[in-house]
């Protein structure tokens, strides 16, 4: 299994580890989302598996994820929508870097986050171990479900959807 990028403050590297190790030790680390619009200017989300340590069943970016050891922000951001989503070959636009801390009963995320967008209209292959689902949504739907029933999503979803808003036109 790759290992995770770990930094500093400043976003500097200074080691690698398992993701679980970061999350349990609060270790920064960094991570890749990723947002992709259709012609019609609605987002993808994805519904989590069942099957993964954090946040089963809950909608999320289209893709998103660990940056390994070794890797840059932009390579991850590529290397999770083949995976996640089976999409390649698209540009990809990074729309804004933040820095955002969760905490929960079990863990402790210190994450920065590196934001893409790209455009995509075809069809998907998804890797079930990680998604169960994807659905193409309207902005104005997704903002209003996300209103009236938070818990659907995680966390890192809304506060990067805040962020990817501020810098649609």
């Amino acid at each position: 299994m790759p290992k995770a990028v770990f930094v500093d403050e400043n976003d500097n590297v200074i080691g690698a580890g398992t993701p679980r190790e970061a999350r349990e030790k609060g270790i920064r680390h960094r991570i890749v989302r990723i947002f992709l619009l259709n012609a019609k200017g609605e987002l993808l989300i994805q519904k989590r598996s069942e099957n993964v340590v954090s946040n089963p069943n809950k909608w999320d970016h289209s893709a998103a994820g660990h940056v390994d050891e070794g890797e840059d922000y932009e390579t991850a951001a590529y290397r999770e929508l083949k995976e996640e989503v089976g999409v390649e070959g698209i540009p990809l636009r990074e729309v804004t870097r933040y820095y955002m801390e969760e905490t929960d009963e079990k863990e402790i995320k210190k994450r920065f986050n590196a934001l893409y967008r790209g455009i995509y209209d075809r069809e998907m292959i998804l890797d079930r171990r990680e998604v169960s689902e994807v659905k193409w949504v309207k902005l104005d739907e997704l903002l209003a479900w996300i209103e009236r029933r938070p818990e659907d999503f995680t966390q890192s979803f809304i506060y990067g959807l805040k962020e990817f808003l501020k810098f649609q036109k």
